[in-house]
């Protein structure tokens, strides 16, 4: 029986690095997709890991190690401490346990040197047997040309990810683009008609709110700016700006507003810290959203300083709630616990059959349900991400490393800052990104270091 599953880990193994790439390409557009690749990543990774005699080298250190336990064991714990634990319970192990498996996968799968299509040996590392494993991918891949084919899986494992997140977001921002153009009405699940009575869409594309949408559409923005700063020749330039700018129109039609102010901040740490020849190019674009976008534009905008609307109420009635929440509850009302928890602080809602998932900030919202030291722990992992993307910017061995810091560093800007009002990374698939473009910056730490004499 051992032999048996010694073979079956041996046949699997070659396959799990591309369900972990299939999975960060259908993260962004379902949650079904989602769950079916990276379970069949995290069984063949699990598999293999057990008839596997070396242990593969760590990607992160002692302490990072900690940090990840300890957030995990102070979650769980804070199950105990919801007015639901039945429901706490199943939405972490839902949530969670999607989280565990993709970091699980990404670690021991997401840094390896590359091992397809007759790359040097001394380059990959592989053995014969997983050569003949490799081959047998190729039909699966013929519709792409040879030469790109080659030429993407000859990327260290980090860049594929990041380049697989640029690619399917042009396809998100055409979808999102595409809905604009069909004149769906959405006003009356997402727009105040007494206050914006000219505003009757907002897209949201293959995400399940314009915000969420927003969110996302900042953190490719931001990826963008990076990687067209960085390379210099002309089709990845071209294929960045691409990117960008439809992920920029896509953002526009999505009328978020605290997304608007998060791309704001991104632009100018990326102009004053990154690029000051950018600022002329930012200035035109912006200006020229503000036409194009008309009206509702000028609506939405003005609303921030002008007269309250309803969302701008509502958010203030949760920040008020959440923060009698907290004072009442130091240690956190547990795991998804503040939809248990709100209705005995609402003073605002006269509809008490409306759930309300999260506060729409994301600092508040880990602070009401995990505590004090739960949100000192998820700063603790949240800074070290940025910590190493600084000193990737600043010390890294190439183009690729250098750009994946910066993208993150302008993505963490934008979400803090978008995370303000909105709380993004409640959506499973957005959670997912959040540790996938994170630990990115640790796997290019790692091969980082690989490359240093």
């Amino acid at each position: 029986m051992k032999a048996k599953l010694r073979k079956w880990a041996q046949a699997v193994e070659p396959y799990v690095y591309f369900l972990l790439l299939l999975t960060a390409a259908v993260l962004p557009l379902s949650q079904a997709a989602v769950c079916l690749s990276l379970t069949a990543a995290f069984f063949a990774a699990l598999l293999a890991a057990g008839h596997k005699k070396e242990r593969p080298s760590p990607v992160l250190r002692k302490w990072e190690q900690g940090a990840l336990y300890a957030i995990l064991a102070v979650a769980l714990f804070s199950i105990t401490l919801s007015r639901d634990p039945k429901g706490s319970a199943l939405h972490f192990f839902f949530t969670v346990g999607q989280y565990a498996a993709f970091v699980f996968v990404l670690l021991r799968y997401g840094w390896r040197r590359p091992s397809l299509f007759g790359l040097d040996r001394r380059e990959r590392g592989a053995s014969p047997d997983d050569e003949a494993a490799m081959s047998e991918l190729v039909p699966l891949l013929c519709s792409v040309p040879a030469f790109y084919r080659n030429k993407f899986f000859s990327l260290p494992r980090p860049l594929q990810l990041l380049l697989v997140f640029l690619a399917v977001s042009c396809l998100v921002s055409l979808l999102g683009l595409g809905q604009r153009s069909t004149g769906l009405d959405t006003a009356a699940v997402w727009v105040d008609p007494a206050a914006f009575p000219g505003l009757t869409q907002r897209v949201f594309s293959t995400w399940e709110n314009p915000n969420i949408l927003a969110g996302y559409l900042v953190a490719v923005i931001a990826y963008s700016a990076a990687f067209f700063h960085l390379y210099k020749d002309r089709l990845p330039r071209l294929a960045a700006g691409c990117c960008g700018l439809l992920a920029s129109a896509c953002l526009l039609f999505t009328y978020s507003r605290g997304n608007w102010l998060a791309l704001l901040a991104v632009l100018i740490i990326f102009c004053g810290c990154f690029d000051r020849r950018a600022v002329l190019p930012c200035g035109v674009l912006l200006v020229l959203a503000l036409f194009v976008g008309g009206d509702e534009v000028w609506q939405r905008l003005l609303s921030l300083v002008g007269s309250e609307d309803t969302s701008i109420a509502l958010r203030k009635a949760y920040l008020r709630s959440t923060l009698w929440i907290i004072e009442d509850h130091p240690f956190g009302v547990g795991w998804c616990g503040f939809r248990y928890v709100y209705p005995e602080y609402n003073y605002y809602l006269a509809d008490t059959g409306v759930i309300m998932y999260h506060c729409h900030n994301i600092f508040l919202n880990v602070l009401a349900e995990l505590g004090w030291h739960g949100l000192a722990v998820f700063l603790a992992v949240w800074g070290n991400f940025v910590y190493n993307a600084y000193r990737l910017v600043r010390y890294g061995s190439a183009l690729w490393i250098k750009a994946a810091g910066e993208g993150y560093l302008l993505a963490a800007a934008g979400l803090a800052v978008g995370g303000l009002t909105d709380h993004v990374c409640f959506n499973p698939r957005m959670g997912l990104l959040f540790w996938l473009l994170g630990f990115s910056v640790l796997l290019a730490r790692k091969i980082d270091e690989g490359r240093r004499p």
